[in-house]
């Protein structure tokens, strides 16, 4: 029998974990098998994990998310006692099939890292339009990476690992993306395929706030460039270089085409604003889709604050490559978001 075991890096996680792990309880992992590593925190995480008879591990002082994952690992010698060590965030509740399904995706022996579907808890109106976003990305767009073998991104927050492929992985702390950087050393070290299972669902706490949204936002953009420098992904010829390089420079065009719009409807009035509301009804299109899709009628009813939050997604792209790339200014450390019960 295949052992298989959940690492959940946390820090100031309390109203998140308690929720993440009954969900792991309720999808039949037994409190041996889940770890927690407290890094840090100042609200009582490491006790309320301790309520449910799990390992706790706490680190006095912040070392960072990548320094905790690979701190706990090694003291509770991961890699020696499991087959497969999955990955969680400490705000994550995983699905009653989450672990079956991981497990069926390791059948294949080429398999090295499995991909889990993200999904949003329903709150307001940001976790409305990241519904959509997961619905795009997670549902749509990650299926043919898969099956192209380019992903680029495995989520922490729904990442498995095979053992030895996990112990081959450099946890360093030079970049603010532990998971694409990690994915990204599959590629480099050509350990196996990374693939997406649509049946390992989670659900995460997505920011409720725009400012949170705006630091969530930023983290992932500075990490990616910073993933791009470090690997030579700019001018790398594999598979997953060109992939890295049409994402970024999809984002790079439609940057500065939407945040250049008042430049377009003063030179080009009538094929500005025809071009504005041709992206609108896409963009209400695919809202009412995965609302039906997902059962989410919210996902459709917040779609016209949508455009807002477009702009608001290629300011913060644009500046993340200034400041990454154009300044080489460094950003280390989490960013934690507010939670809601």
């Amino acid at each position: 029998m295949k052992r298989l075991c959940v690492l959940i890096p946390a820090k100031d996680e309390r109203l998140g974990i308690r929720k993440t792990l009954k969900s792991i309880r309720c999808a039949g992992l037994l409190p041996l098998d889940i770890y927690v590593v407290d890094d840090g925190s100042n609200d009582g995480t490491a006790d309320i994990a301790r309520d449910f008879d799990v390992n706790v591990l706490r680190n006095p002082q912040n070392m960072g998310k990548a320094y905790a994952i690979a701190h706990a690992a090694a003291v509770s010698d991961l890699v020696r006692r499991y087959d497969y060590i999955c990955l969680m965030d400490a705000d994550t509740e995983i699905c009653g099939e989450y672990f079956q399904a991981v497990k069926r995706a390791f059948r294949d022996p080429r398999v090295a890292v499995v991909c889990g579907q993200a999904n949003s808890i329903p709150h307001n109106w940001l976790t409305a339009y990241r519904c959509l976003a997961y619905w795009l990305s997670h549902g749509i767009y990650k299926q043919g990476q898969s099956n192209m073998g380019v992903i680029t991104v495995t989520p922490g927050c729904a990442a498995s690992f095979r053992k030895h492929v996990f112990a081959e992985l450099d946890w360093n702390k030079d970049t603010i993306v532990e998971d694409m950087d990690c994915t990204i050393q599959v590629h480099r070290k050509h350990m196996g395929r990374i693939v997406y299972e649509a049946d390992a669902r989670v659900f995460t706490q997505d920011p409720s706030t725009l400012r949170d949204y705006v630091k969530q936002l930023y983290r992932w953009h500075t990490g990616a460039w910073q993933v791009g420098q470090k690997y030579a992904m700019f001018t790398g010829m594999s598979k997953i270089d060109w992939e890295y390089k049409l994402l970024m420079g999809e984002g790079a065009f439609f940057g500065l085409l939407y945040l250049l719009l008042p430049a377009w409807l003063m030179l080009f009035r009538k094929f500005a604003f025809f071009a504005v509301a041709m992206d609108a009804s896409v963009l209400l299109l695919l809202s009412l889709t995965c609302a039906i899709s997902q059962s989410r009628a919210d996902v459709f009813l917040a779609s016209p604050l949508y455009l807002l939050l477009r702009f608001v997604d290629c300011a913060v792209f644009l500046f993340s490559f200034w400041k990454t790339v154009v300044l080489r200014k460094q950003i280390k450390g989490w960013f934690a978001v507010t939670r809601y019960l």
